[in-house]
C-alpha cells in the first residue's frame, strides 16, 4: 500500500506526539547562552488497515540521537549500545516491543493490539500482523546519514568551496578498503560509509544509517535472534523530514539491495524489499533546520549529547549517554549489573530472547545464537558477497562472545604462570622462564639487592628456622668441643 502525502504526515505526527508525551530527561535542552541542542527523531509506526480498527496508526517504538562509540570505546560484555543514532536506537526498541508481543502470543494470553503474532499453519514460526492487515512504517526527522545524504552534502559543499572531490587536509585514520569514512568524497555514490566523525578521530565500526536500513530491506527489521521464531518483517514505507532527496534515498535504500540480490535464490519469506519513500511537511521542533529558524542569528546549534529510546509498554523512556544509561557508573573490565543494562543493548536482548527460547544444555554465546538462524545468515551472506555490500565492516567476534549473563566465553583458562619454588617455597617460580622471582633459583646466590630494603628485612637473620645459629651460644660456652658425649642426666629420686 503506497503512502500518500496525508498518510506520511499522519505517520510523522504520530511519532512526534509520542515523543512530546515523554518526560524531559535526555531531551535536547539549552547548553547556555547562545547554544541550543538539536537531535534527530526516528520512530516505527504500525498501521492497521482493517476498516473496523479503532486506531489506524500507533507509534510502537522511537529513538533520538546522533552519537556512536569509536572502536576503542567498545566493551566485550554487550552491556552498552555501540550505535546511538536515532534510526538504530528506534529499531532496537522495536525489537524489544516485538519480543514482548511474541511472548504474549506464545503464552496464549489474549492480545488484540496491533503487532500481535499468529502461528502459521504447518509451521513453527509466527507471522507478524496475521493475514497482512498490519503495515510497518519508519519515520525519521532527517534523511539517514550515509549514501542517502551525499548529494545534498555535495551541493552544500559546492556552494561553500566549489570543489567537492578535493582531498581533506587533515590526516584521516584508515579503514577497510571500499568503505568511505564519514563526510568525504561526496562524488562517490552508492558506496558504503561509516558513521561520520572528525577527520583525525578514531574510526567507528558502525556503518551508516543508510547502509543499515538498506540491509533491513533484505533481512528484515526483526534481527537474527527473532529470525528463528518469526518470519522476516519488512518496512512498508519510509517517511523523511529534512534533507529529503527522493533519488538519493531510493538509490541508497532500495536500488542497491535490488542490484545485490538480483538473480539470487533466497529462502522462503525473504525478498529484496522495496519500500515507499515519502516526504512529510510536519516539522520536528528540535531538528537542526527548525532550531536554526527559531534562534537568533548570533546563536549556535550543537548536537545533543544524550539519546533516548521508548517502546510501547515501557513505563518510561530511557536516556543514554556514551551508550549507557545516563548517570550510570561502570567499572572498566567488568560487566554492569543487570539493573543498569539498557533494554536495547545486545546483552539485554539476548537475555530476553532466552526467556522466549530456553537454552539447551549447551551454553551458547550471543554470536553462536545468531549464527543458528541459518536462513537469516544465508540471506545476509548473499548480501555481503555482492559488489554493493562486499566491504561491510562487521562487528569483531570478541565483542559478541558473551553469554546471557554478560560473561565473556573464550574457552578454558591456562593462566597459572608461577608455581612453588623448590628452595624458598614461595609461589614465585616462573614456569616458562624457570627462574624464581623471590630467591633467584636455580642461581647459587640468593637473590638480594640493596635497594630492596623491605625484602632484605624479610630474609635477614632470625626470620627462618636458624637450624645452625640457635646452637652457637651453647657451643661457644663449651669451647666448641668435639668428640665429647653429653653427660647423662642423673635420675631424680622418688620417695
Amino acid at each position: 500500500m503506497a503512502a500518500d502525502a496525508s498518510t506520511a504526515d499522519q505517520i510523522a505526527q504520530c511519532v512526534i506526539d509520542s515523543y512530546r508525551a515523554l518526560p524531559k530527561r535526555g531531551k535536547p535542552t539549552s547548553k547556555g547562552p547562545g547554544k541550543e541542542e538539536w537531535t534527530v527523531l526516528a520512530g516505527f509506526v504500525i498501521e492497521d488497515t482493517c476498516p473496523e480498527a479503532s486506531e489506524r496508526f500507533k507509534c510502537v517504538a522511537l529513538g533520538t540521537g546522533l552519537k556512536c562509540l569509536h572502536s576503542e570505546q567498545l566493551r566485550p560484555f554487550g552491556d552498552t549500545v555501540h550505535d546511538s543514532h536515532a534510526e538504530i536506537i528506534a529499531r532496537r526498541a522495536l525489537v524489544v516491543y516485538l519480543m514482548n508481543q511474541l511472548q504474549q502470543s506464545m503464552t496464549a494470553i489474549p492480545c488484540q493490539k496491533p503487532g500481535t503474532f499468529d502461528l502459521q499453519p504447518d509451521s513453527t514460526k509466527y507471522r507478524f500482523g496475521g493475514e497482512g492487515q498490519l503495515l510497518l512504517h519508519l519515520y525519521t526527522s532527517q534523511c539517514p546519514c550515509g549514501d542517502a545524504t551525499v548529494e545534498y552534502l555535495k551541493t552544500a559543499e559546492d556552494d561553500d568551496s566549489g570543489d567537492s572531490n578535493e582531498q581533506p587536509q587533515l590526516k584521516r585514520r584508515r579503514v577497510n578498503d571500499g568503505v568511505i569514512r564519514g563526510h568525504q568524497y561526496f562524488g562517490s555514490l552508492g558506496t558504503l560509509r561509516l558513521k561520520p566523525g572528525r577527520a583525525d578521530s578514531i574510526p567507528t565500526l558502525s556503518m551508516s544509517c543508510s547502509d543499515k536500513i538498506a540491509r533491513w530491506n533484505a533481512i528484515g527489521v526483526q534481527g537474527s535472534l527473532l529470525a528463528k521464531l518469526i518470519d522476516p518483517i519488512y518496512l512498508s514505507s519510509i517517511v523523511v523530514g529534512d534533507l529529503f532527496n527522493w533519488q538519493s534515498i531510493g538509490r541508497a535504500i532500495n536500488q542497491r539491495v535490488a542490484n545485490a540480490l538480483l538473480g539470487k535464490q533466497l529462502p522462503d519469506g525473504y525478498r529484496a524489499n522495496r519500500c515507499t519513500i515519502e516526504q512529510t511537511v510536519v516539522v520536528f521542533e528540535r531538528s537542526q533546520t527548525a532550531m536554526k529558524d527559531t534562534i537568533a542569528p548570533k546563536d549556535d546549534v550543537v548536537t545533543a549529547d544524550a539519546s533516548i529510546y521508548w517502546y510501547s509498554g515501557a513505563t518510561s523512556s530511557v536516556a543514554l549517554v556514551n551508550g549507557q544509561r545516563q548517570g550510570a557508573k561502570i567499572r572498566r573490565g567488568e560487566c554492569q549489573t543487570r539493573k543498569l543494562w539498557p533494554d536495547v543493548c545486545k546483552l539485554a536482548l539476548f537475555h530476553k530472547y532466552r526467556e522466549l527460547f530456553p537454552p539447551s544444555q549447551e551454553v551458547s554465546t550471543y554470536r553462536q545464537e545468531k549464527d543458528r538462524a541459518t536462513e537469516y545468515q544465508a540471506v545476509k551472506a548473499c548480501l555481503l558477497e555482492s559488489q554493493e555490500f562486499g566491504s561491510w565492516v562487521q562487528c569483531p567476534k570478541e565483542y559478541e562472545s558473551f553469554d546471557s549473563k554478560g560473561t565473556s566465553s573464550f574457552g578454558k583458562r591456562h593462566t597459572k604462570t608461577h608455581s612453588l619454588c623448590k628452595r624458598c617455597g614461595n609461589r614465585a617460580f616462573h614456569n616458562q622462564k624457570k627462574t624464581c622471582a623471590s630467591c633467584g633459583y636455580p642461581a647459587a646466590k640468593i637473590r638480594s639487592f640493596n635497594w630492596a630494603v623491605k625484602a632484605k628485612r624479610r630474609k635477614t637473620t632470625g626470620t627462618g628456622r636458624m637450624r645452625y645459629l640457635k646452637t652457637v651460644n651453647v657451643r661457644f660456652k663449651n669451647g666448641f668441643r668435639e668428640g665429647v658425649r653429653k653427660a647423662a642426666t642423673p635420675a631424680t629420686k622418688t620417695n
